[in-house]
This record gives structure tokens, sequence and C-alpha cells, in this order.
């Protein structure tokens, strides 16, 4: 199990919370964990009514998103919501258009919400990934990411590392993680 804390891509509109993150696999999964400790009333949640969907453009409000990129370059992009909203992004090249992975199932996504954290954990299916993601001579790299939205409207992006002069989680170089 691989543990990160992530960071902010700049302090200006960060809010005080830290958000650390999990990553682990096994024969069938991937798992993926965010936590929220610290400043969670200060953060815009959405609505408290699940929404089990597939939903474009998560990233414009409070959103978790993980990708994994292959040896070839071709990478998956989800996205989590606090309130059961996801999607799914397959691109076999940077700077493909956006375009659903339709093959991709609804993870098993569980949330768990106290007045000083927040916990968004997902069950990631390792049979709906294309083929040529886990095989014999996998190498993949993961990059973990966070956009958070206060309730101020203000919004923050985070992750485990920043490698472009905009907050851009498309850039190799910030999938820092590798398995």
């Amino acid at each position: 199990m691989a543990k990160f804390s992530l960071i902010p891509f700049t302090q200006e509109n960060a809010p005080d919370i830290t958000i650390e993150a999990e990553l682990n696999y096994n024969e069938e999964s991937v798992y993926v964990s965010y936590r929220i400790k610290k400043g969670t009333p200060l953060i815009d949640l959405g609505c408290s009514t699940p929404n089990k969907s597939r939903v474009l453009k998560l990233w414009e409000k409070t959103c978790f998103e993980l990708f994994i990129k292959n040896k070839n370059d071709q990478y998956i992009e989800f996205n989590f919501s606090p309130n059961f909203e996801w999607n799914c992004f397959y691109f076999d090249k940077k700077g493909d258009v956006l375009k659903e992975w339709d093959d991709m199932a609804m993870p098993v996504t569980d949330i768990l919400l106290s007045s000083e954290h927040f916990l968004l954990f997902v069950d990631i299916k390792k049979a709906f990934f294309p083929k040529e993601f886990f095989n014999a001579d996998s190498e993949l790299n993961a990059g973990i990411t966070s956009v958070i939205k206060d309730k101020s409207g203000a919004m923050s992006y985070w992750a485990l590392a920043h490698a472009d002069t905009r907050p851009n989680f498309h850039h190799f170089d910030s999938f820092k993680y590798k398995f």
C-alpha cells in the first residue's frame, strides 16, 4: 500500500486542510482512497443526496481524481465526487480529445463523513481496464489529484506533484507513483 500527501498548486486559494491518499492493488482491483483532515466544514461537498451516475465536468466542483498511465503513454482518468457521481475517460495518447471510457462500470465507492474527516474509498475492477494495462509487462504510473471547492466558491488544485506552470493534472511528470 502506498500512502501520499497531496500538495496544493498554490497556497493562494487553498483551504487549511490536509489531503492524504492511498493506492493499493491486487489481482482483481485497484483501490484508491482520499482523506481530508481538518477543515472539512470549509469544503463544498455538494448535496448529501447520492447520485450514482456518470457526470461530465466533475472537476468544476470538489472532485477526486486518479490517472493511470501505461508504458505506451495511454492513460485513464477517473473522477469521483463526494455525492457518488463519477466518470472515466480513456486517452490513447497525450492530447487526445476527452472521451468517456464506456467499458468502465461504476466502481464500488464508499464515503465516510464526520465533522473532522471526509473519507472516500474506491474499488476499481481491473476487468474493465483495457487489456494492455494489466499484463505481464505492465509498467504503470499513477497521478493522484483533487480539486477542492470551498464554501466561498474558491477552487484549489491538489496533486502528488505539480510539473506545469498551471494546475495541469494531465502532465506526465506529475504521475509520480510507479506500480
